[in-house]
């Protein structure tokens, strides 16, 4: 513990000094938190109209347009419109998509769906054959992308891709091209070659990165992916890959590293994971099992301004995985420790996480039970409300819909 601490205690001095590396120390527990009046400049509460029609459970996914809050409901495969002020707009089902992903594509005005057919079950063997070739568009019929103009959204104006077979691997948009992943090791394949990251122009790869063995890495025998996160310029992606503690950028000349966060040996894989024999998918399962305080990988990534969020994927609470990097100071922040109080009437910030940015603010959530129960909680501070928010407290209920949170960061935090 004392060399972690003289470590740390020497890169704040470093980063401090003005002095900046791409390799950072990174001690999880070390990472700093602060009142939300020092992080944010403005935080706004949003609660989405609750009626028969509007009424979901959770957000899996939610997007940000210029004119609306997009969310899909992954419980009934609905998709919900709602104004910037919270009210219900309309809601839409694909009739014949189980939807996996939905993104914004700005030079179109457009949401993008994708999924899978409904019409076509598929063994496990015709999934794994699939997966070896999701650019193949004779499995086009088994999916289900469109784009859903977003200019008038009640004539509910449908773009399908036909002849579009990658929703098999949810891609995420990337100029006027996609990138995906799917990263699969088996002894049976007759390739030795594969790559983690691939760019598709909608007729070939145009882009391969980060080779490995389809037959012999053994810690790919259970199927894994490099994770995209969108930035607000559409030429370019964030992403980071599994085992590995690195962010990456992507654009459409070059793919370059930003930062490699260096763990404590206890929240590190050991070299011999990589060479570890495992057998199965159900090996590498076992093996995440009895190994939670090591990390597999970073996700989350959202940069805005000169600020980088992530999260860890290890064994903690969700309040313990998320953080924040000030990219001026190269300090890391807890994002579960930045504490409520007066200025945001000491109601939720982060509980869900960052769940979208914009070139403004970032976006998260609270349900209405954790709202109520927020009130009640400091109801001895005598917190004060926007008006909004206190309409919503006396006519709502901890069962209504919940309450988008809108983000404005400082220019620096102090």
């Amino acid at each position: 513990m004392r060399k972690w601490i003289a470590i740390f205690c020497f890169i704040v001095y470093y980063t401090a000094s003005g002095q900046s590396t791409r390799d950072l120390y990174f001690q999880p527990s070390f990472a700093t938190g602060a009142p939300a009046s020092k992080i944010f400049e403005e935080i706004n509460y949003i609660p989405l109209e609750t009626t028969k029609k509007s009424l979901f459970g959770r957000i899996r996914q939610l997007v940000v347009s210029d004119d609306y809050f997009i969310i899909w409901d992954a419980d009934t495969n609905f998709i919900y419109f709602f104004d910037k002020k919270g009210k219900f707009i309309k809601k839409y089902r694909p009739s014949n998509c189980t939807i996996k992903t939905i993104q914004l594509d700005k030079s179109r005005n457009a949401l993008f769906i994708s999924g899978s057919n409904k019409n076509f079950s598929f063994s496990p063997a015709e999934i794994e054959k699939m997966m070896e070739d999701p650019t193949n568009r004779s499995f086009a019929r088994f999916t289900w992308s469109a784009y859903y103009d977003l200019s008038d959204i009640h004539k509910e104006k449908i773009q399908r891709l036909k002849d579009f077979s990658l929703a098999l691997v949810a891609p995420t948009i990337f100029n006027n091209w996609w990138a995906y992943s799917y990263i699969f090791a088996n002894r049976k394949f007759a390739d030795n070659t594969g790559y983690e990251l691939k760019v598709y122009d909608g007729e070939k790869n145009i882009r391969e990165d980060f080779s490995y063995n389809k037959r012999n890495e053994a810690f790919y025998y259970k199927p894994e992916q490099v994770n995209f996160f969108p930035t607000n310029d559409r030429e370019r992606l964030l992403f980071t890959r599994p085992y590995n503690y690195s962010i990456y950028q992507l654009t459409k000349d070059s793919v370059s590293l930003l930062y490699t966060l260096i763990l404590p040996l206890e929240n590190s894989l050991p070299k011999a994971f990589f060479t570890h024999p495992f057998r199965s998918k159900n090996d590498l399962d076992l093996y995440r099992t009895q190994n939670g305080s090591l990390v597999w990988k970073i996700n989350n990534v959202y940069r805005v301004q000169h600020y980088m969020f992530f999260s860890l994927d290890y064994n903690k609470s969700p309040r313990e995985r998320n953080f924040m990097l000030d990219e001026t100071t190269n300090r890391f922040y807890s994002t579960g420790k930045i504490n409520t109080d007066s200025t945001n009437g000491y109601l939720p910030l982060l509980q869900s996480g960052i769940q979208y940015a914009d070139e403004n603010h970032l976006y998260s959530s609270a349900s209405s039970s954790s709202m109520f129960q927020s009130k009640d909680n400091n109801q001895a501070r005598n917190p004060e409300y926007k008006p909004a928010i206190k309409q919503y407290f006396e006519k709502g209920t901890r069962t209504d819909n919940p309450v988008i949170i809108q983000l404005k960061l400082k220019n620096k935090i102090g």
